[in-house]
């Protein structure tokens, strides 16, 4: 078994970099409100600013393709520590203005979790979270199947320093989670298990921030682990995780992105993305909304077989060379075909 080394960290304030609430990402008509009575209309509640290089830029291009098709939309932003402020932004667009209201993430789970019972009438999709109200249509992504392919991957890197350059061969690899919480676990013991499909004697290293928006402290769990020799380190937290991209190349080493391509943020040093298709599988469920078939108070999920979660190489500077990238697919389809069953803390 892979060895692991947990540090919790205490829940600290987030940095005040975020946009205020209630505030659109554009000024079009559209955006404004102003669409043709009788058309679609849809919200996203956001828990945080877009333009995060992560989860809610993930869910904006199902947005954009919503308001392609004719749609009313908006994106509501908001400051990256403010429950409070949250809730307010929810509730006031639960009315009934809207014909679906869209927000996301756990952090949410609770103030949407009150708030679809008192609005009965209101149709509501939340992503990456489950609410059980007979309002709410749930999305869930298989995050432990993606991890388990980032996982492949970094044991890859730390065995072949021929082919990965900023690689030492030190058989340790890194995690940096946002917070120590069911989901990010799934992230966590999806990469272990992927580590070991490849060399059972790989170390992995794992600590949590204690938030998704301190990037100083994800900096320091990476830079940390760096120091300790990891080779390479998966940051799924979130805003936090841009620290973690910093360290990498501060240390002339490796890392993984998630939720979104971020393999361009520090070109050379992030192998791959473990993506969620938030976007498309947003614009699937607003459009079933809009056809009636939608299923409210059930959940659907997303995982390897149906394109919900995917490692993509895209714009990395071509520094995975094509046999790896051919390993990790293999690995792919053999939990696609269920071969291999990738254990879940859901």
């Amino acid at each position: 078994m892979n060895k692991r080394s947990i540090a919790s960290i205490a829940i600290v304030a987030a940095a005040a970099l975020a946009l205020s609430g209630c505030s659109s990402d554009s000024g079009s008509e559209a955006d404004s409100g102003a669409a043709a009575s009788g058309e679609l209309s849809a919200v996203n509640v956001i828990n945080g600013p877009l333009r995060d290089q992560a989860l809610f830029d993930a869910a904006a291009p199902g947005m954009e393709k919503i308001k392609a098709d004719g749609a009313k939309i908006q994106n509501i932003q908001g400051e990256v520590s403010s429950p409070a402020q949250w809730k307010t932004n929810l509730e006031s667009v639960s009315g009934g203005d809207w014909d679906v209201v869209i927000t996301g993430t756990s952090q949410m789970h609770d103030i949407l979790d009150q708030a679809a019972p008192k609005y009965p009438d209101q149709k509501f999709i939340t992503y990456d979270d489950v609410v059980e109200q007979p309002n709410v249509a749930s999305i869930i992504y298989k995050q432990n199947e993606g991890s388990y392919l980032a996982g492949v991957l970094a044991a890859e890197v730390t065995l072949n320093t021929d082919k990965f350059p900023l690689a030492t061969g030190s058989k340790k690899l890194g995690l940096v989670g946002g917070m120590d919480i069911p989901i990010i676990n799934d992230f966590v013991v999806g990469f272990e298990k992927g580590v070991e499909a490849v060399d059972p004697s790989i170390e992995v290293l794992v600590s949590y921030v204690g938030d998704f928006a301190d990037a100083n402290k994800g900096f320091d769990q990476a830079t940390a682990m760096y120091k300790q020799g990891a080779d390479v380190v998966f940051q799924v937290a979130g805003g936090a995780g841009q620290g973690v991209f910093k360290a990498a190349k501060d240390h002339n080493r490796y890392a993984i992105g998630v939720d979104a391509n971020q393999n361009a943020i520090q070109e050379g040093h992030i192998l791959a993305s473990m993506l969620k298709n938030i976007g498309e599988s947003l614009y699937t469920a607003v459009k079933a909304s809009e056809a009636g078939t939608l299923k409210y108070g059930e959940t659907t999920e997303y995982g390897l077989a149906n394109n919900g979660v995917s490692l993509v190489f895209e714009d990395n500077g071509n520094i995975v060379p094509q046999d790896i990238q051919d390993s990790v697919k293999a690995y792919a389809q053999k939990v696609i075909d269920g071969e291999i069953k990738v254990p879940t803390t859901m």
